[in-house]
Formats: C-alpha cells, structure tokens, sequence
C-alpha cells in the first residue's frame, strides 16, 4: 500500500492522508492533495502536464519537480542575479512538453543541482521568488521523506493481519492510534519522574510492551490515574 501525504513544513505535522493500493498511478493523487491555502510542492511522480496550467488558472502556487525526459520547448532565460549556495543551472521560462501533450502556458523552469550533483529540474508558478529560493522551497519537500522514516522505525506492525486492502488500512491505522496515545501518555509522565529513572521515549514503549514499567513510572501512573488523567483512565 500507499501513503500520499500533504506535510506542513511549518507545522511539521500531516494536512491531508489519503491511502493507496501499490498498483494505483500516484499521479491522480496530486490534485487530490492540493490545497490553494498552500504552496504545493509535489515530487515528479505527481506531475502532469496538464495539471500545472489547471493549477494556474486555479490560484493554486505550486513547485513540482518535472521527469527527466520532458522536453522544454521555446526556453526563455531569466536574468535575476545569483544568490544563496545552491549552485543553479538554468532559470528560464518555456513550454513543457511536445505536441498535443503540450501546456498552453509558459511555465518557470529552475535547473539545480543537489547535494548529490544530480541536476533536478523543478516548474512553479512562482515568479517574484529567486531561483536559490524556489531550490531551497524544493528541498523542503525532504521532511515527507523524513516522516515515511519515522513511520517505519516507529510504528510496531513486524507483520499484517490481513493482506485485504480494508485489513491492512484496518491495522497501519490502529497502529497510527496507538503510538499518538502513548506518545501523550510518554510526554505527560516523563517530566514527573526523577532523573534517574529517566527513559527514552523507545525504552518505555519496550517496558509498555512488556508490562514492566519501572515502579516511579508506575508511580506516576497511579497519580494521573487518581486524577481523572483522560489517557490514563482509558488503560488497564
């Protein structure tokens, strides 16, 4: 299955989730996930030609990363002055596509290069902007990636229940419920412990999961528990 989300990078938090089967194209999914309150920034598998005159037309801002093989017709260089460490290749404004998969409107194109030296080629609608700065917005795309990580190392799912597209949605959910729950229940009780029976926030889930707690956690448990604590009074 997958995952298609909307991150905020000023929340740092998820906007919108919606859930795929493996064989579904992800390009359907961008529009689904656009919202004209945000700037949209979109790796290349959301991209489609024409989506970003759709997109303009809309009001909806937008920095996606275009495939390799789409052919820039017409290019136009811009000529803004250079600034920040991103090296740029090409700033320019043109036609995206051939023939009848062609825009009907000229898009910003920036060429750069990342930490890899790979050139990366991004269209926006963003024209006030500088390309160091449409480079960098791209960049911050990395923190969806960063949050795929975390969802792997953190949620316990070592195995599926079910291999149905409502079991396995089913349990990665469940799964999602149950680590915000005992992230809360971590981050209420952790300040109430003394210093030396301090854990981290995985060694706790492992004491959880064992039914070990350590008596000053426990203690504090019971505290909360006697005080009508919401999170503590729905466990065992």
């Amino acid at each position: 299955m997958k995952l298609h989300v909307a991150f905020s990078h000023g929340q740092r938090s998820p906007v919108k989730v919606v859930e795929s089967i493996a064989r579904r194209n992800d390009a359907p999914f961008g529009e689904v996930l656009a919202d004209k309150d945000y700037l949209l920034v979109q790796d290349r598998a959301y991209g489609k030609i024409g989506r970003l005159d759709q997109y303009v037309q809309q009001g909806q801002s937008f920095v996606i990363r275009l495939k390799d093989n789409l052919h820039l017709v017409m290019p136009r260089k811009l000529q803004r002055p250079a600034e920040g460490d991103t090296k740029i290749v090409r700033d320019i404004t043109c036609y995206i596509g051939q023939g009848k998969c062609q825009s009907a409107q000229r898009h910003r194109v920036v060429e750069f290069e990342n930490d890899r030296g790979e050139v990366v080629r991004v269209v926006t609608d963003l024209r006030k902007e500088s390309a160091h700065v449409i480079a960098e917005i791209y960049k911050a795309r990395w923190q969806i990636e960063v949050f795929f990580r975390w969802i792997k190392q953190h949620l316990n799912v070592p195995c599926l229940f079910g291999t149905t597209e409502n079991a396995v949605y089913s349990q990665l959910y469940v799964a999602f419920c149950v680590y915000v729950l005992l992230k809360c229940l971590y981050d209420t009780v952790q300040p109430k412990v003394p210093t030396f029976a301090q854990l981290t926030f995985w060694e706790f889930m492992q004491y959880w999961r064992m039914f070990n707690l350590p008596l000053e956690w426990q203690v504090q448990f019971n505290l909360l528990r006697r005080k009508g604590h919401p999170g503590i009074l729905s466990l065992p």
